[in-house]
């Protein structure tokens, strides 16, 4: 492990270099603060001062002004809400100068660096080690973390003092050098091929109808067979959407991507036309793929985005935005600036992690929240999911994900629905479900109800963001701490896979070949861009909603559903069974509590508000 003299802070300052003028620390770069390479891996000593390194350096412009107006058009208490600018005006009202983004690249010049490119968001430069040590005030070490091998600045990243109001952030000085090893996949529990002849599962049409008989009781009660997945006609009449006359028509939602799945439209067309919706009309789905993209035949979290969004808002674009590494060393922020810098969709959603808060907050995190200020100022709504790790991380720690985290974007938590008779909402609970199988022999529950924790709804409490104004008044002091902090999440849509909406997806077959399946989607990576479809419907009937929190968090409590830990009952009455390929599993959910899965009227950190209805699409069509 690496020396404690860094991990206590006793250790040799960074070189000196002959006539270097006064240097300042760049705001949020404390050294290690952003990165567990250096305290946590294994140094194994100076990298090579030949090899090459490729520095962002992102720009500040404006940012007081620029956090200010992003607030101003998001409040509707404010004169100037709904008064959204162009990507141009934007740019023109709080972007750099050009003679501060000039200054910024002779600096870089001045090191003996390359510049590669030079705009108002970031000059992005590439040189040699020893060149970036020059530049940015600091050591380079090898280190090898959690298996991988990595190269990362070892003391605090500084620059002059001349260009120091102009310098954002600074990326690219920790970058993997190597892959992780590859191995067999995590083990998951034995099953024998005598469960392999368990009874299979009817998928009846809605939930609490299908008895299941020949199937052990549990808790007391008979089992309920689940659906084998909601239709997307089911989920829209659940939430309220049937009757409406919304349907997306004029909107774009964007999909943050990081892969170019290249069957991600061939499926979508095909669920659609196999289940009695309307596939994609010729310009309805553009996909922006950068060239250096790897074709991906397989579909995945990014096909599942854009079926999510469609089932909601049949209608409405799709922009397919897949981001290359190549720009701004971040894929994931490459999609997001181009969707901001071009205006390319006007509900966005995003079902990727870059990081926790604390924790694995990138480097960026500056440049990310910018971005979403950008947004927001243009009007643009960006939509996360909170992550499915229920609020702990692997060592037990509590967490909340970035960018879900972020005080710009609304964060979407995950629930468990039940769909009744006429796909009427029977009950709807926070997504924290425990599981356990059909003993060999059919006779009994292996091992007892509830058997092992599943899977949950990501929530909690921010320790980096301050409590945003929109949730003062409504998070409670319980959750929020003191100081208050920001909380995660702030609405919910359905999440759990095992009672969840259906999708199609060409997959990888254990033989290698490829084919087309129909199975269950699930995850709060659904749920986001489910709750993105509703968003475009409110920006159908509302025009622009840009960032949206201040007016969701406006509303009435009425106008979402009131999710709590128990459904109709308790949850052990509404345990139900689902079949995983052969196998049948018990399904209890809401059964289980970590510290963060806690409930109080109005707002809990597993469901935020709560999940929409019919009278939340109504009460945008006026401005509050």
């Amino acid at each position: 492990m690496v020396s404690l003299l860094i991990a206590t802070g006793i250790m040799p300052a960074a070189p000196a270099f002959a006539g270097e003028p006064a240097r300042i620390p760049v705001p949020g770069l404390e050294g290690t603060r952003t990165s567990h390479v250096v305290p946590e891996g294994t140094d194994t000593g100076p990298a090579d001062p030949a090899a090459q390194v490729t520095a962002q350096v992102f720009l500040a412009g404006d940012t007081r002004r620029l956090a200010g107006y992003a607030r101003a058009v998001s409040d509707p208490r404010d004169p100037r809400y709904g008064h959204y600018l162009s990507p141009e005006e934007t740019r023109d009202r709080f972007g750099p100068a050009q003679d501060r983004i000039d200054a910024v690249g002779d600096w870089l010049r001045g090191t003996g660096m390359t510049i590669v490119s030079a705009g108002s968001r970031a000059v992005v430069a590439r040189g040699t080690v020893a060149q970036a040590a020059e530049a940015f005030g600091t050591r380079f070490h090898d280190y090898t973390y959690q298996h991988i091998a990595f190269r990362a600045a070892v003391d605090p990243i500084t620059v002059p003092a001349a260009v120091g109001r102009d310098v954002l952030t600074v990326t690219g000085l920790t970058v993997a050098t190597g892959s992780r090893p590859s191995g067999p996949p995590p083990g998951t529990r034995s099953r024998t091929a005598a469960r392999a002849a368990a009874p299979t599962s009817p998928c009846p049409d809605h939930y609490g109808d299908t008895p299941a008989t020949d199937l052990p009781p549990a808790y007391g009660h008979p089992v309920q067979w689940a659906p084998c997945g909601y239709t997307p006609r089911q989920v829209r009449d659940a939430y309220g959407i049937t009757g409406t006359g919304l349907t997306g028509k004029g909107v774009t939602i964007g999909i943050v991507s990081i892969g170019n799945e290249i069957n991600a439209l061939p499926d979508a067309d095909r669920f659609a036309t196999e289940h009695g919706e309307p596939a994609f009309a010729p310009g309805q789905f553009t996909a922006y793929v950068p060239a250096d993209a790897r074709p991906e035949e397989a579909s995945g979290e990014f096909a599942m985005d854009v079926q999510a969004a469609h089932a909601i808002a049949p209608e409405a674009n799709i922009a397919f935005v897949v981001g290359s590494p190549a720009r701004y060393g971040d894929d994931v922020l490459d999609s997001i600036v181009q969707i901001v810098d071009r205006h390319l969709a006007d509900v966005v959603s995003g079902s990727i992690i870059v990081g926790s808060t604390p924790g694995y907050a990138p480097d960026a995190i500056t440049a990310y929240e910018r971005a979403f200020q950008e947004a927001a100022v243009e009007g643009i709504t960006f939509t996360f999911a909170s992550g499915d790790s229920g609020g702990s991380s692997e060592d037990g720690t509590r967490t909340v994900e970035y960018p879900a985290s972020s005080p710009w974007v609304t964060a979407v938590g995950g629930t468990t629905l039940a769909i009744g008779p006429g796909n009427t909402h029977l009950w709807e609970v926070g997504w924290a479900t425990d599981e356990t199988s059909l003993s060999d022999d059919g006779k009994s529950w292996d091992p007892a109800p509830p058997g092992y924790q599943g899977k949950a709804s990501g929530g909690g409490t921010s320790t980096v963001f301050p409590q945003p104004f929109y949730q003062r008044g409504v998070v409670p002091a319980s959750f929020a701490g003191s100081p208050p902090m920001r909380t995660v999440p702030d609405v919910a849509a359905l999440a759990d896979p095992d009672l969840c909406l259906l999708v199609g997806e060409t997959d990888y077959n254990l033989d290698g070949s490829l084919s087309y399946k129909v199975g269950n989607g699930g995850g709060t990576s659904l749920s986001s861009p489910a709750f993105a479809g509703l968003e475009a419907l409110l920006v159908q009937e509302h025009g622009l909603l840009g960032f949206a929190n201040p007016a969701f968090y406006a509303r009435p409590r009425s106008a979402y559903h009131a999710i709590g830990d128990n459904p109709a009952g308790t949850p052990q009455t509404v345990a139900f069974a689902v079949e995983h390929r052969g196998f049948v599993d018990l399904i209890t959910p809401a059964q289980y509590a970590d510290s963060n899965l806690v409930y109080a009227p109005g707002y809990n950190t597993v469901t935020g508000l709560g999940s929409p209805t019919r009278e939340l699409i109504d009460s945008f069509r006026r401005r509050p």
